[in-house]
């Protein structure tokens, strides 16, 4: 590889907000199903495609992993596993006239068979904020180079927010015993939840069923940037293995908060 590897990753990310910012809304379903059996609509279609072009372009050796296609194996000797949620809240996208989140998250991992923790580079970017991050596999930073630290004090009571992933049923009974514990709030995307979490508007993220396109993102934006990533049970979340098969529970974020919140559920 000519560039070094969060290079590239924030190349995408760019690719990805030139192509926001210059494409009229496409909502439309094209009638296809994503490989977790959603309906998709052009947009998702549209940067899909292009992210897949821009890696083939540049014969990155990478297995590709992308929630609306699924797995693609083009390289004849692949070193790396890239994964990436082309459109994170896409019904966002459709209905929130760019008042509600939506973005691109993107997550390399060392090797074909890798843990969340042989994320070696990573990033997002939030379009209607345009806020983004960058992981180096090392440290997290701003798309304009600069610090981030989740190193904010807070106090932990009912007014401290938390933004879950309420998406599901499932969510609701297991965040439940939280309700008036700590402030739970939902952006209807995780990348409006990461958002929050890492412009330390929010203590925490969490999700009960996160999907394997957007878990190595979440875990080491947040990691590189001084918080924590665990599952339910506390567990560092590092240790899984990636798996498109899967999902995954995850808090992430302050520490003294995600503490807090594993003592009342567990």
């Amino acid at each position: 590889m000519e560039l070094p590897l969060a290079q590239y990753i924030r190349n995408m990310l760019l690719l990805g907000r030139k192509i926001i910012t210059t494409t009229p809304l496409l909502v439309k379903e094209v009638g296809t199903i994503n490989a977790k059996g959603d309906k998709t609509i052009g947009m998702d279609v549209k940067m899909e495609q292009a992210l897949i072009d821009y890696i083939k372009q540049n014969n990155l050796p990478f297995n590709i992993f992308s929630e609306e296609i699924g797995t693609i194996k083009f390289h004849s000797n692949p070193t790396h596993t890239i994964v990436f949620d082309p459109l994170d809240g896409s019904t966002n996208y459709k209905l929130g006239k760019n008042l509600l989140p939506y973005g691109l998250l993107i997550a390399c991992y060392q090797g074909l068979n890798p843990q969340l923790k042989n994320v070696v580079a990573s990033g997002a970017i939030e379009y209607t904020t345009n806020l983004g991050w960058i992981y180096d596999g090392k440290t997290t930073k701003t798309l304009k180079g600069g610090a981030v630290k989740l190193n904010k004090k807070w106090d932990i009571g009912q007014s401290t927010p938390v933004y879950f992933d309420l998406y599901y049923k499932k969510a609701y009974d297991a965040f439940a015993p939280l309700a008036q514990k700590i402030h739970i709030r939902w952006t209807g995307s995780n990348i409006g939840s990461l958002t929050y979490t890492m412009a330390q508007i929010s203590t925490v993220m969490g999700a009960y069923q996160m999907r394997p396109e957007e878990i190595g993102t979440m875990v080491s934006l947040i990691k590189g940037a001084g918080g924590i990533a665990v599952n339910l049970k506390g567990q560092d979340l590092g240790e899984e293995y990636f798996s498109a098969e899967k999902t995954y529970r995850i808090l992430a974020g302050n520490k003294e908060v995600v503490k807090f919140i594993l003592n009342k559920l567990n």
